[in-house]
């Protein structure tokens, strides 16, 4: 049973402001979804046989590697080569 109180504190764990009916809706939704995770749960797998696949590799793309011409990322003209990102409030 999945709680309001839990639903709140996922909202504060994703840094999401909820409404009292978006907790509501929310845990509704989320309910019904572990209920189908348990429904799953409870199918039984000894009688279930693997799938196996064969990919035939002559049909996949060759991997080369191939030179950039710019720098898109801006790390060349940096000292130490890193990538800085913007400063967190």
């Amino acid at each position: 049973m999945v709680t309001k109180e839990e639903v709140k504190h996922l909202g504060w764990l994703s840094r999401i402001d909820l409404s009292d009916e978006e907790i509501e809706r929310y845990t509704a939704q989320i309910e019904q979804i572990v209920a189908y995770l348990d429904k799953l749960d409870s199918m039984p797998l000894e009688k279930a046989e693997a799938i196996k696949t064969r990919i035939d590799l002559s049909s996949l793309r060759d991997d080369s590697a191939e030179a950039f011409g710019s720098d898109p990322i801006g790390t060349k003209s940096r000292k130490d080569g890193f990538v800085k990102g913007p400063r967190m409030a």
